[in-house]
């Protein structure tokens, strides 16, 4: 072989070495290798279907996200992108309860993960159950007066509700709500169901079957009947200047308008005399003809037996001044709820006034002059919440004391009140 052959070969060989050498250094030292942290890669959830053939719900955590440290040539991890790092978890196969997860995550080829966190996510899965429940009527609002209802129908009487066992097992009560302010005719009405818990609040997330129902709640004018007294028997002449007292002296009925206006007194079942002697007061029924109902069906009627002592003068002197004691009547005051003062009332609580007394009648014995001259707000009716939570409670009426007067009777007796949590914005 020439020498010159020779020399081409060995310059041609010398070349090829550079040429390595200059692209190792290109590679090694202008692209080298790097790492990069991506945060907060979002999770895919995969196989969700699977879940719900299987009548498990999902609770929580609804979004999860993931930190993914990766590794390769300058140029690669550079060009790199959030949306081409895949991360995600397969939630089939899975039953109630919380359980770990583990996260998988997918990158392009040309790099590495080099770490990532976090690797394995705890779920709470729940089982969907199904529950029938009731539907509870409820009115707000103000009838116009002399007008009350009658009891309401609703259809259907009861809701299928639907979802994850501890959403559905937080409805406390499901109601449907009809605003009565201003009506004079029977209300028919198809309202939304709602879907309450303990505190009151909507239990929105839950599905129900129906969604709504009819309401019918029928309308009837009421009119002030006064109660007339029925005996069994006669009154001994001993008792003859005794007094029959009976509380309340009159009561708010309602019924068809044509019954209403030919009643001028109601009568009370027939009270044994000596029954009424011996126990100086009794309980006792009212005769209501047919078609006529109480607007309180529970208010108590009493009648008292006051004995009147022969030997003491009628004209008896009022402590130590020179007045003639007056002849002493009953008059009632009748308050709705917003005239009653409320006190000690917690913080964060509301009172529920859909599900609490809507009205009370305070019953007053004294001097008729003197009852006449006074008006109901002197008696400044009052309940005391210290103390009470969320709930429903019956607490006693307070009365401020007026002199010569006493409280004969308050019906009801105590106050019905609901109280929830107030909802935060």
């Amino acid at each position: 072989m020439s020498k010159e052959k020779k020399s081409n070969i060995t310059i041609k060989i010398f070349s090829l070495v550079i040429a390595i050498i200059l692209w190792s250094y290109v590679m090694n030292e202008v692209n080298p290798k790097i790492t990069k942290e991506f945060r907060n890669i979002d999770v895919v959830f995969s196989n969700m279907e699977d879940l719900e053939r299987s009548g498990i719900e999902l609770m929580s955590p609804k979004e999860v996200k993931v930190n993914v440290k990766v590794e390769g040539r300058r140029s690669e991890v550079l060009k790199l992108r959030d949306t081409d790092i895949i991360a995600r978890v397969d939630l089939s196969g899975y039953s109630e309860g919380t359980k770990k997860v583990p996260i998988y995550i997918d990158v392009p080829s040309k790099v590495d993960i080099v770490d990532y966190t976090p690797k394995e996510i705890s779920f709470r899965f729940e089982k969907i159950i199904s529950k029938e429940k009731p539907v509870v009527l409820k009115t707000i609002g103000k009838l116009e007066p002399g007008y009350s209802l009658g009891d309401g129908e609703v259809k259907p009487q009861s809701v299928i509700l639907k979802g994850p066992k501890s959403w559905v097992n937080s409805v406390r009560e499901v109601v449907a709500v009809v605003d009565i302010t201003g009506k004079t005719k029977d209300i028919n009405a198809t309202v939304p169901i709602k879907l309450l818990d303990d505190d009151g609040n909507d239990v929105g997330k839950v599905e129900k079957d129906p969604n709504v129902v009819d309401v019918f709640i029928p309308m009837y004018r009421s009119k002030k009947i006064p109660i007339e007294i029925q005996l069994d028997g006669s009154i001994p002449d001993e008792y003859e200047n005794s007094k029959l007292i009976v509380s309340p002296n009159a009561v708010d009925v309602k019924g068809d308008d044509t019954i209403l206006n030919s009643l001028s007194s109601i009568k009370t079942e027939q009270i044994n005399v000596y029954k009424l002697i011996e126990n100086g007061t009794v309980e006792t029924k009212l005769l209501l003809p047919e078609g006529v109902e109480l607007v309180e069906p529970d208010q108590k009627i009493v009648v008292s037996l006051k004995l009147n002592d022969p030997e003491v003068d009628t004209e008896e002197k009022d402590d130590d001044k020179n007045i003639i004691t007056e002849e002493n009547v009953d008059r009632r005051f009748d308050y709705n709820f917003s005239e009653i003062n409320v006190k000690n009332l917690g913080g964060e609580l509301v009172i529920d006034t859909s599900n609490s007394t809507n009205s009370v009648t305070v019953v007053l014995n004294g001097p008729k002059d003197y009852l006449n001259s006074i008006g109901k707000e002197v008696l400044s009716p009052e309940i005391d919440l210290r103390g009470l939570d969320v709930g429903t409670h019956e607490v006693k009426l307070i009365i401020k004391d007026i002199r010569k007067i006493k409280v004969s009777d308050i019906i009801p007796d105590k106050v019905k009140v609901s109280l929830k949590r107030e909802k935060k914005e």
